[in-house]
């Protein structure tokens, strides 16, 4: 029985504590909450509808006018249509002369590779780097092979490729080997001195130099000539790519990126003025002497007073943008880069004429 009491004393306790939970809720004050907080809500949504209602009547204008439905629109200022078509030629201008300069970004433009001799390329770093791991101890030693690139890369400039073909062909000579075609010679990298080292490298075995001959002489020189002009035109390709074609890239995505976002604001402006417009022509009705509402008139006013301040400030950035002191300025700054490349390359050519002029012949060889 005790048993049964108890529990039935914890029920009449909670009993007791359920009612009087009851008793202290003011049902009508949750209720006026509830309604408080549905109002915010359809208040809050009225709101985001109100700001979307321009947007809506903005589009749709915008598409009436280039449907041809509507032909009463503002006109923008002449000044304003002339600057716009500047800015677009300007642009134009940048973005096709860049499509040219941007072959300076590739590294063998004046000697496309071929694609057996990139084939044969490839060949040749696999078999580096699986001799390199053959001989790796270590983890560390796999790794540093791995992402080594290749010992003997020579750039594939034409004058480059040109100067390896010129080494190759002398040492070939030199030690009497068997003749190969210029194809086989421009793939003998993995087993051969780079045309840097062999160009620079001077002959000192005395059965070395009995084998010179007037043409391997002429080779050495050429070899070295080339490897310089090579050099000199990586030197050319770095500072227009930093100096100009970057420099480019950078008015293109962001000087005008800004003066096309100003321009936009023209147009919203321009967009919102001639919606505001017609809603004022649609309650005339054709009586222009109708009375306009005060706070559609005032919001006509503010659209006005919108564009021209959107306008003058679009105006102001194209003309700052088609000053054409920075576009000179870039074009010098091109010419000079290449005139300098074309000064080494004569001097270097004058001094190679030279110089195989003045190698002695003898009639006998």
């Amino acid at each position: 029985m005790s048993f049964f009491q108890t529990f039935q004393d914890q029920l009449q306790q909670t009993t007791q504590q359920i009612s009087s939970s009851l008793n202290n809720l003011n049902l009508q004050d949750t209720a006026a909450q509830i309604t408080s907080s549905v109002q915010q809500n359809i208040s809050s949504l009225e709101k985001e509808v109100n700001n979307l209602k321009p947007i809506f009547a903005r589009t749709t204008r915008s598409l009436q006018e280039k449907f041809g439905s509507i032909d009463d629109i503002s006109e923008l200022p002449k000044e304003y249509k002339d600057l716009e078509k500047r800015v677009d030629n300007i642009r134009q201008f940048y973005q096709n002369i860049l499509s040219i300069t941007r072959q300076y970004e590739i590294e063998a433009y004046d000697n496309p590779t071929n694609l057996k001799e990139s084939l044969n390329d490839y060949t040749s770093l696999l078999n580096e780097k699986l001799s390199g791991l053959s001989h790796s101890t270590t983890t560390q030693e796999a790794e540093a092979v791995l992402l080594s690139g290749r010992k003997d890369k020579i750039p594939k400039t034409f004058s480059h490729q040109f100067s390896k073909t010129m080494s190759l062909t002398r040492e070939d000579i030199l030690s009497n080997k068997e003749v190969s075609s210029i194809k086989s010679i421009l793939t003998k990298t993995s087993d051969r001195k780079s045309s840097e080292n062999v160009a620079a490298e001077t002959e000192t075995a005395e059965d070395t130099e009995s084998k010179e001959t007037p043409l391997t002489t002429a080779l050495l020189k050429i070899s070295e000539t080339e490897l310089k002009i090579g050099n000199e035109r990586l030197e050319q390709d770095k500072l227009i790519i930093v100096e100009f074609n970057n420099k480019i890239n950078n008015l293109l995505k962001q000087d005008f990126v800004k003066c096309s976002t100003l321009r936009n604001q023209v147009e919203t402006a321009r967009l919102n003025f001639d919606t505001v417009r017609a809603e004022i022509k649609a309650l005339q009705s054709g009586n222009a002497e109708a009375e306009i509402p005060q706070a559609l008139s005032k919001k006509l006013e503010d659209c006005e007073d919108e564009l021209v301040n959107a306008t003058e400030i679009a105006v102001e950035a194209m003309k700052e943008l088609i000053k054409p002191l920075e576009s000179i300025n870039l074009l010098k700054l091109l010419f000079k880069i290449q005139l300098n490349y074309h000064k080494f390359v004569v001097g270097e050519l004058t001094s190679l004429v030279d110089g195989l002029e003045n190698i002695p012949l003898d009639d006998d060889e």
